[in-house]
């Protein structure tokens, strides 16, 4: 069992110190502001665990520019988010645990342009920790998976994983078991004892059926969805028609477990903008090309295939796709566009979910003498 420790927090200890907007405060005397004197920054104290139903002190301590310091408790704006955790009292820094959860405690000074301090306080049942930690296969996040206290103090927690495989459970202490688990997914159990705000992570979780081998080189087909707009939408002009037939490439794809790259080898693709990932998961395949937005596409990934010296084809978006036989198939939900170079400014477009996406493994050539 491989176990991560971090810093135990203590309750009614200093939570942090805020932004500094220059020097460093060497007095210790309460002394109030002047004409001339100036905060140059802002320390939050409070305690960094709170109860459900629990009110607490938090105190504003400002650094001035003459080196001493003063009570700002009630010269500051106090806030704190999210409210379903926890709430604060904007002139007096009473704040009151609402439910589980992480919140951030923060405070403004509200008469010069100097400072905010921001802390963070976990809201948990007294005498227990949080237990944080990520679900990995290969090195990639499950997301959805549920991850369960079946025994020890917090039984009954459960928690689902996010789209970075990261889950979060409060309430834990001392011996516990816990469980991973998601359809299509081996069960994983393990033990901890929990004696602080700890991490624990699975970081090896495996597909039930396994893993099919897809590398090798194949001819990748793209056929526009045939639900494209044959008229300008928001002034941008429609695809042209031979843009919207099969457009074929030679691509090759490498795999490292359920981790797949595609990249596509032909003389016409643009260079940078020929590539592209995905993963192999219970439900078929996943494949990411680019991002959703037309301006950031050659920073981040669309394939982009030369037409000419003054224009360049791209097509971008989110695929979901199906092994059968050897081919895979599936329809790519974003955009295909007609750019102009060498700024790709964005001539045509069409932005639908149903563009064929196939890659069909090559043929090999004959090895008849």
């Amino acid at each position: 069992m491989r176990r991560r420790p971090v810093a135990a927090l203590a309750a009614a200890v200093v939570a942090g110190l805020a932004a500094r907007c220059g020097g460093h405060p060497t007095g210790t005397k309460n002394t109030p502001t002047g004409p001339s004197t100036t905060v140059v920054a802002l320390r939050i104290d409070g305690p960094s665990a709170v109860a459900p139903g629990q009110t607490v002190p938090f105190t504003a301590t400002a650094s001035l520019s003459n080196g001493t310091t003063a009570d700002f408790t009630r010269k500051v704006a106090w806030s704190a988010s999210p409210t379903s955790v926890l709430t604060i009292t904007p002139d007096t820094g009473m704040a009151t645990g609402q439910s589980v959860g992480d919140a951030t405690v923060s405070a403004v000074v509200q008469t010069t342009p100097c400072c905010q301090g921001r802390v963070s306080v976990t809201v948990l049942p007294p005498n227990t920790f949080r237990l944080t930690g990520n679900v990995l296969e290969s090195g990639l996040p499950v997301q959805g998976a549920t991850i369960t206290v079946q025994a020890g103090v917090g039984t009954g927690l459960s928690a689902t994983t996010d789209v970075h495989g990261a889950y979060r459970l409060y309430g834990v202490a001392g011996p516990i078991q816990v469980t991973f688990s998601k359809p299509g997914y081996d069960d994983s159990v393990k033990t901890f004892t929990a004696t602080q705000n700890d991490v624990l992570d699975f970081s090896e979780v495996h597909q039930t059926g396994g893993i099919p081998s897809l590398a090798g080189t194949y001819t990748l087909t793209l056929t526009a969805d045939p639900g494209c707009p044959t008229d300008a939408v928001r002034g941008i002009p429609a695809l042209p028609n031979d843009l919207r037939q099969p457009r074929t490439y030679a691509a090759s794809l490498t795999q490292n477990g359920p981790s797949l790259t595609v990249t596509l080898t032909g003389p016409e693709i643009v260079k940078n903008q020929n590539q592209f990932t995905g993963r192999v998961d219970p439900d078929g395949i996943a494949f990411s090309i680019g991002g959703t937005n037309h301006y950031y596409a050659y920073y981040y990934g669309a394939i982009g295939e030369q037409l000419s010296t003054t224009q360049a084809f791209e097509f971008q978006g989110q695929v979901r796709a199906t092994h059968h036989g050897n081919a895979i198939a599936g329809l790519l939900n974003g955009g295909l566009e007609l750019v102009t170079l060498p700024y790709y400014n964005l001539e045509a477009q069409c932005v639908a979910p149903n563009h064929q996406l196939t890659l069909t493994p090559a043929a090999q050539p004959s090895r008849h003498p």
